[in-house]
């Protein structure tokens, strides 16, 4: 445990790149009741995807999941959120956006498509 303590201080935000962040939303959601098959691949649940802008090489594709808490704001125009990636390891992101305007935006896309468990907390 100390080990993993003093590597949790010594852990650093790197910043990925700069690009368009996508919510994608399934073709056909869960219903209240029903289960997702599959695993983790997001196939009933909407995903974050984003693209290095110009190059394309992909730097974020993590699905929405009922454990997925809701987006927090950090400052005026940042939000931090914490998804499980597909590895099923926690995985902190820091999304930065231009005006506080674009980030109330972001953050009420986000929060109003997470799944059921997630907003039931946020309430």
């Amino acid at each position: 445990p100390a080990v993993a303590e003093e590597k949790a201080l010594h852990t650093r935000w790197a910043e990925r790149g700069v690009g368009q962040l996508r919510l994608l939303l399934p073709k056909t959601p869960l219903t209240n009741g029903e289960s997702q098959g599959g695993g983790l691949s997001g196939g009933s649940f909407p995903r974050l995807v984003m693209r290095v802008e110009n190059v394309g090489r992909l730097i974020l594709n993590e699905v929405l999941l009922p454990s997925t808490a809701p987006v927090v704001r950090v400052t005026d125009t940042s939000m931090q959120l914490a998804l499980v990636n597909s590895q099923c390891q926690p995985q902190s992101y820091l999304l930065r956006v231009k005006t506080v305007g674009e980030a109330d935006a972001l953050r009420d896309a986000i929060n109003s498509h997470l799944p059921s468990a997630a907003r039931k907390a946020e309430l």
